[in-house]
């Protein structure tokens, strides 16, 4: 409030200041006019004077008393636009009309968002900070935007004063009066690092999720190739298998494909030879097999050219395949009972392709078959031409079963046994209809064929036995004397595979969830019909953020799995705090755990050194709670601990969840398995995080089990040894400790 008036303010001053006037006027009339006539004349002015000088008082008092309002008016208003842009999310900017550099106001918000002081912000001072890959856009930005007098708008990066790059999005505008005149520039500073890191992490989920669809096609295409390798093999004619082998390696696989075999007390023999498209491949083999593949054959042991993780391990891949310059080459022997029988080489000659542990890991399962299908042809050439059978059989890898014509049981191999449980003594002499559970069924669905042609197919059919549901691969070949069936025992392999669909099916319906919740928030925040507040807003980018963070989780979970079989996963082993390592998990995992889940810690005094990898053995405390949360839908308290077991120490993970069946608990820690796979109690998962703990734990020189019950909850416990000084103890420095971490 103002406390001073002008003079204006007073009337009577006036009034008085104009008498006084008026009397100055009226004394020369005194000197020249009667008296009755001087005091008519000087009434009259005084009265006119006074009259007027009172009335133009009380005009000046009046606009003294608007301007004074005007002048509150415009400090209050300054105030709350301060008030308001003080307390926006956003830097506030306001500067001279045309010229960045001369700052009005600024916002507070500058400090705590880029950490210069207020008074140094201007246009030359954001110049200066603007990133360097950004700087010459924006500035042209700015240029252009005022040429044309329209509002700015656009995202870059600057650098904050303590050197961190922060991404902004700028607003900008003219404010000009009612006239158009302009008066002042204003632009908005929006921190939008959040959601920079959220495309950014959304970005990298879908290149994962891509190169994941790309390692699944490509793994089905070899499944794919496998299949016709077995129905190929399955020939008696293993020669022309063996060429047809080769052709099909080469169509998907390699440049080269050369398969060596050596006949019974002949040589090493160069038996196939196929390439690929000519115009992949320059030059030609050498008609016998080189000394390289000679020496893989003598020692029945794989070479991979360059090695494993290497460029080149100082052979030339040219030793395996003279007169061709291969780029990589991988020779694989055949082995049948337990000796080499000759050798299977595959070669690419494209520069910078080389071959990995996946493709060593094919050829060796494409050498296997071949050595199957070339022992087995063999023998089969033995039954023809000896007439004591069993003897010759009795060596064979797969089961043989030799029926009469009229379906009596002749002959029962000891592979067969293996593959069936089913003893010799208690099926030959009887019908196979009688002996052998289900083979009425599925006897007229194998083929039988009246010679051993090549490509003769097999057929996939279950037997029930003692060991409960086996599959086996069969086919017949007729002869004279009735039928031989021959057939291999596929149950491992079709479970695996089961377990591969049930994995891609999982993985699908996990990467897809997350990622329908990360589309649909996307979708929402770009709609141009929808206004979404502030707070909307914030919610639709955490629920990207934490969606995307949990696509992270299941692609590592993937990764780390593919690490683990293919060998490729190095560990350090070092002394570390487990009780330490122990408080850090309980902290973190507090930090999400869901309302009604009450993570604990128990740690004891004077704990003893673990010797292992500290941050596997995190990754494996971390997995363990997950899960306890996860299978505690009820919520309930979870208990992480350690405590020394002679020269060893033990952690433990308690929660008071659903619980593991009995049956179940001897395979929660095989790949792919998981306790609720049809997700009906609302517990999902890939069915990797057990299986990854228990590979960590066994080759950190441990072993993990569970303790559970159903209904009342699991504790997960693995053992570690401890550092080799067993009195070495946790720092002095951390003090006495409660016998609970946290409550």
């Amino acid at each position: 409030m103002l406390h001073s008036r002008s003079f204006t303010s007073r009337p009577w001053v006036i009034a008085v200041a104009g008498l006084i006037v008026t009397a100055g006027i009226t004394a020369p009339f005194f000197f020249v006019t009667e008296l009755a006539e001087q005091l008519a004349i000087a009434a009259g002015l005084a009265v006119a004077v006074a009259v007027g000088s009172w009335l133009l008082a009380r005009r000046l008092d009046r606009r003294g008393r608007q301007l004074v309002d005007a002048k509150w008016q415009l400090v209050d208003s300054e105030r709350k636009y301060r008030d308001l842009t003080d307390g926006l999310p956003l830097v506030t900017w306001v500067y001279e009309a045309g010229d960045r550099n001369e700052t009005r106001l600024v916002a507070p918000q500058i400090e705590e968002t880029l950490g210069y002081p207020r008074e140094q912000w201007d246009g030359e001072l954001l110049e200066r900070v603007l990133h360097p890959d950004d700087r010459d856009r924006v500035l042209g930005e700015i240029s252009r935007a005022a040429e044309k007098g329209v509002p700015f708008e656009s995202e870059y990066r600057v650098l904050s004063r303590n050197g961190e790059v922060v991404w902004l999005q700028e607003h900008a505008k003219v404010v000009s009066d009612a006239k158009g005149e302009p008066l002042f520039g204003q632009s908005f500073l929006v921190d939008i690092g959040e959601r920079k890191r959220a495309e950014d992490e959304c970005d990298r989920s879908v290149a994962a999720e891509r190169a994941a669809a790309a390692e699944t096609a490509s793994r089905q295409g070899r499944l794919d190739l496998l299949r016709q390798i077995a129905v190929v093999a399955a020939s008696a004619n293993y020669k022309a298998a063996i060429e047809r082998v080769a052709e099909l390696v080469v169509r998907d696989f390699g440049d080269w494909c050369l398969i060596d075999l050596a006949e019974e007390g002949s040589p090493l023999k160069r038996l196939a030879v196929a390439r690929a498209e000519p115009h992949k491949t320059d030059g030609a083999p050498q008609q016998e097999p080189d000394e390289a593949v000679r020496s893989v054959v003598a020692s029945g042991k794989s070479q991979i050219v360059p090695a494993l993780g290497q460029r080149s391990n100082g052979k030339e891949p040219g030793s395996f395949i003279g007169g061709i310059n291969p780029s990589s080459v991988i020779c694989v022997p055949l082995r049948a009972r337990e000796r080499s029988i000759g050798a299977i080489t595959v070669a690419r000659t494209a520069r910078g392709e080389t071959y990995g542990a996946d493709d060593l890991a094919l050829v060796e399962d494409i050498a296997g078959r071949i050595a199957i299908a070339v022992d087995r042809a063999r023998l089969y050439a033995e039954v023809e031409q000896r007439a004591d059978a069993a003897r010759v059989l009795a060596h064979v890898a797969d089961g043989i079963l030799l029926l009469d014509r009229s379906g009596i049981v002749r002959l029962w191999n000891p592979a067969a046994e293996g593959i069936t449980a089913i003893r010799a003594p208690d099926i030959v002499g009887r019908p196979a209809a009688d002996a052998i559970h289900g083979w009425q069924e599925s006897v007229d669905t194998i083929p039988i064929a009246a010679t051993p042609d090549p490509g003769h197919p097999e057929v996939v059919i279950p037997v029930e036995t003692e060991r409960g549901e086996r599959w086996i691969a069969i086919a017949g070949v007729q002869f004279f004397g009735g039928t031989v069936y021959a057939f291999r025992d596929l149950t491992d392999v079709r479970r695996l595979e089961e377990l591969k669909a049930s994995f891609i099916a999982t993985a699908s319906h996990e990467l897809r969830t997350p990622l329908a919740a990360v589309y649909g928030a996307a979708q929402t925040l770009l709609r141009h019909d929808f206004a979404l507040d502030e707070g909307g807003r914030d919610r639709f980018v955490s629920l990207i953020a934490d969606e995307s963070e949990r696509l992270g989780r299941i692609v590592n979970e993937i990764l780390l799995a593919s690490q683990l079989d293919a060998g490729r996963l190095d560990l350090e082993a070092e002394p570390f705090d487990a009780s330490e390592l122990v408080e850090r998990v309980v902290e973190a995992t507090r930090a999400y755990a869901p309302p009604g889940v009450h993570v604990e810690g128990k740690v004891p005094d004077d704990l003893p050194l673990v010797e292992a990898d500290r941050d596997k053995v995190r990754q494996v405390l971390v997995n363990l709670v997950e899960n306890a949360i996860k299978y505690s839908p009820d919520g309930g308290r979870v208990e992480v601990g350690v405590e020394p077991n002679e020269e060893n120490v033990v952690f433990h993970v308690q929660d008071e969840g659903l619980g593991i069946p009995s049956d179940e608990q001897s395979m929660v820690f095989e790949k792919f398995y998981r306790v609720d796979p049809h997700m009906t109690r609302g517990v999902g998962g890939t069915g990797l995080g057990l299986y990854i703990c228990n590979e960590l734990v066994s080759r950190m020189g441990g072993h993990i089990w569970l303790e559970s019950k159903p209904g009342e909850g699991s504790t997960f416990l693995f053992e570690l040894p401890a550092a080799p000084s067993i009195a070495a103890t946790r720092p002095a420095e951390l003090g006495t400790r409660s016998e609970n971490v946290g409550s």
